[in-house]
């Protein structure tokens, strides 16, 4: 994704929103995908779920995906989802690093995240309700994975938080890229 502010200074942090099911779009939920994610914070939420401008360890919480864990293995430590942003472990600058792995045990298909981002909102549809998907099926709650690669939310109020400020003359520039194999 490119962006380019014409004539002011403009925040500007794109992501996008896919929704991923490894068994097929009819397969059920995905709390037996097995999940990893190559950040060891998050940037916690108030009660109204804005950013508090903090990073908070993922260690020892239900938050903490550095190995591969199921989906639902401790999703009900939770308020029934994941919704937040993960501080990417970034190997370097402005280059591709992995942002996540997912694997669905069952197909035996697997993804992979790469992005040149700082951030990654990872989300369950937890809230997704009863709707009717491609050729009928009906998407449930947790019948999708979400990986936004992102700057860090609300970063513009956050002055501890990575700028997403684009001025003229500069490019916003968001690469990912998906791996799929299978075995």
């Amino acid at each position: 994704m490119i962006a380019k502010p014409i004539d002011k200074a403009t925040p500007i942090n794109l992501a996008q929103h896919t929704y991923w099911n490894l068994g097929g779009h009819d397969s059920g939920d995905i709390l037996n995908h097995t999940v990893q994610i190559f950040g060891s914070s998050i940037t916690p939420v108030d009660d109204k779920l804005i950013p508090t401008g903090k990073l908070q360890s993922v260690k020892d919480t239900p938050y903490d995906f550095l190995t591969p864990k199921p989906v639902g293995s401790r999703i009900h430590d939770l308020p029934g989802l994941y919704d937040i942003n993960y501080v990417l472990d970034k190997t370097s600058q402005n280059h591709l690093s992995k942002v996540a792995a997912v694997r669905d045990p069952v197909s035996g298909r697997k993804m992979e995240l790469w992005s040149d981002q700082v951030g990654v909102q990872y989300y369950t549809s937890g809230m997704l309700g009863d709707t009717k998907g491609k050729g009928g099926a009906m998407y449930h709650k947790y019948g999708g994975i979400a990986f936004e690669t992102q700057g860090f939310p609300d970063s513009v109020n956050q002055p501890s938080f990575p700028s997403q400020i684009v001025k003229p003359g500069q490019t916003y520039k968001h690469i990912m890229v998906y791996r799929f194999t299978a075995s």
